[in-house]
């Protein structure tokens, strides 16, 4: 007898997660890395590496990230890469699969993504996908919290943050925007800033992103923040405490603006709930007082309430394996 396998998906800009209904849980970086030449072939010994793997290995490959922008790029390079991403952490967590049992997969995309980038995930899924559900990441946050009710939440990650209003039933398309002020923006921001004061030090993209995860913050205070970067090969310690809020600011001020203006646009008589069940999410949210800022953001307006979400890596594709399970066969894509 066949099995049907469950999957959710996050599928992000930098890293994607999966969640199965057999209980796994595998994360990885959404990178794919080709071998440059034949010696970087005979390196690696592979056609393409993953994730961790094609990082540490980026010197000899040509590496694509086909989510760069928050959505699939449209290049052939791009849509080959996001298919092997998929099968790849697909079947990384159910290797135990036969060849008769069946894979139902629920994907999160941003809450805007074209029906463009819709079809490319359905054409990126044949072959080893037998029925796939498309949803709005902020919709499986909510789904993953059980936050049916007046809330907003708000997923920041790393191409765009989606912001979508739930009031007990499914969102319309009004109630769901699509920011492209997310993680990469903030990640440029700081590379500007550092570059700006500290004109000689050398830093890449990975350096920004592990200052940015391990020292990010929007609160008032913070003890000072020193990094040790290098300056032609020689280390040395350099003071980014200001500069890093006056970034992390930056990015936090236009999700403000963009929660008002989606509590602003509400049935008036639930605004004042709605203000006050604001549901943080995504990469984003791990930032050090991100949810204080944004309350601080909201007084003018008459203020506001805001929690992080416990499981920022996992929420989305928890959330999107409980649509899966639970969803009717009418809101099903048979591939």
């Amino acid at each position: 007898m066949a099995n049907i396998f469950y999957v959710g998906i996050d599928l992000g800009t930098s890293r994607s997660s999966i969640a199965t209904s057999t209980g796994k849980r595998i994360s990885t970086i959404s990178c794919v890395g080709y071998p440059k030449d034949v010696i970087s072939r005979k390196r690696v010994g592979k056609d393409y590496l993953f994730g961790e793997e094609a990082l540490e290995n980026r010197l000899s490959l040509n590496m694509v990230w086909p989510l760069a922008d928050g959505v699939i790029r449209e290049d052939e390079k791009s849509l080959e890469a996001t298919r092997l991403v998929l099968k790849h952490i697909i079947a990384q967590a159910i290797s135990e699969k036969q060849e008769s049992d069946k894979i139902y997969v629920a994907i999160g995309v941003p809450a805007q993504a074209n029906i463009n980038n819709k079809k490319a995930i359905i054409e990126a899924a044949k072959g080893f996908v037998d029925k796939l559900l498309i949803v709005s990441e902020a919709f499986t946050v909510a789904y993953s919290i059980d936050r049916f009710d007046e809330c907003l939440i708000v997923d920041i990650g790393a191409g765009t943050t989606d912001l979508c209003r739930m009031h007990g039933s499914i969102p319309d398309e009004d109630d769901q925007i699509t920011l492209n002020i997310a993680g990469n923006f903030l990640d440029g921001e700081l590379t500007k800033a550092i570059l700006k004061k500290f004109p000689d030090v050398q830093i890449s993209p990975q350096i920004i992103k592990r200052i940015k995860e391990k020292y990010g913050y929007v609160s008032d205070v913070s003890e000072p923040i020193k990094v040790t970067l290098t300056k032609r090969g020689i280390f040395a310690e350099y003071d980014i405490t200001d500069i890093l809020r006056e970034c992390c600011l930056k990015l936090t001020n236009p999700i403000s603006k963009a929660i008002q203006d989606m509590v602003g646009t509400f049935d008036p008589d639930f605004q004042e709930k709605l203000r006050n069940n604001i549901i943080l999410a995504g990469g984003g949210s791990r930032l050090k007082g991100i949810d204080i800022a944004v309350e601080k953001s909201l007084l003018e307006y008459g203020g506001g309430d805001a929690d992080c979400v416990h499981d920022a890596e996992y929420c989305g594709s928890v959330g999107a394996l409980k649509m899966c399970i639970e969803m009717p066969e009418e809101y099903w894509e048979k591939i």
